[in-house]
């Protein structure tokens, strides 16, 4: 499934395939903080860090 966050800061939009929306795993957040150069993400109200 596919999910768009947006950058808090720099306001750009960023879309990734995950398995699950509501539970990402460890590996899903890495890759997303890393590639949108963030240390944390909220996703579904989730808060994820790196």
């Amino acid at each position: 499934m596919e999910i768009t966050i947006q950058h808090q800061i720099e306001k750009t939009l960023h879309s990734f395939i995950v398995v699950n929306p509501h539970s990402l795993t460890s590996k899903e957040v890495n890759t997303i903080c890393e590639e949108m150069n963030v240390s944390a993400i909220l996703v579904n109200g989730k808060y994820y860090k790196k």
